[in-house]
């Protein structure tokens, strides 16, 4: 019940944030991500995970993600029972800008996990929030859930719920 709640209230938050950021005035000529461009950036993100990211936008309001990090990851060995260890994550991010600041993704992951190295590989729709504090530093929080496949115990698909908040300083 605790979680549920917790949820509903960051998804609340997450939302009366978009509306206000939608009532902003921005600049006629570019968008915000436009004005950013394409750009190189290093992320901390949850679970205590360090990322290196490299964003490439189009003009169109679509941009791509490559990123390489290590960390903790999330993912589920058991029906129902997930689990966090260490480990390697390579992502590529399509993304769709609905306005400057909110858009839709689809995430491809695949992680390497130690000690016994089995891989995990997700595939996650997600709906997300990038704010820009300054012309370096940016937050962006991520709600979504999708399909996952544990190569460990015989393999095994699974749902994959995300919920990531990532704090990060642009180059």
């Amino acid at each position: 019940m605790k979680k549920n709640l917790l949820v509903l209230i960051v998804a609340l938050f997450a939302f009366v944030y978009s509306v206000q950021a939608q009532d902003r005035n921005t600049s006629a000529e570019k968008t915000r991500y436009e004005q950013v461009g394409s750009h190189h950036s290093f992320s901390v993100s949850t679970l205590c995970r360090l990322e290196y990211s490299y964003e490439y936008v189009w003009k169109s309001g679509m941009s791509l993600i490559g990123r390489i990090g290590a960390g903790s990851e999330a993912y589920s060995p058991y029906k129902n029972n997930y689990s966090v260890r260490n480990g390697f994550r390579l992502t590529i991010e399509p993304r769709y800008y609905l306005n400057d600041e909110d858009f839709f993704a689809l995430k491809a992951n695949g992680a390497i996990l130690i000690p016994n190295t089995p891989y995990d590989v997700e595939l996650v729709p997600v709906y997300g929030i990038k704010r820009n504090f300054t012309k370096h530093w940016f937050c962006e929080f991520t709600i979504g859930g999708g399909v996952g496949y544990y190569s460990g115990n015989n393999g095994r698909l699974y749902f994959e719920p995300h919920l990531q908040f990532r704090l990060g300083f642009k180059l």
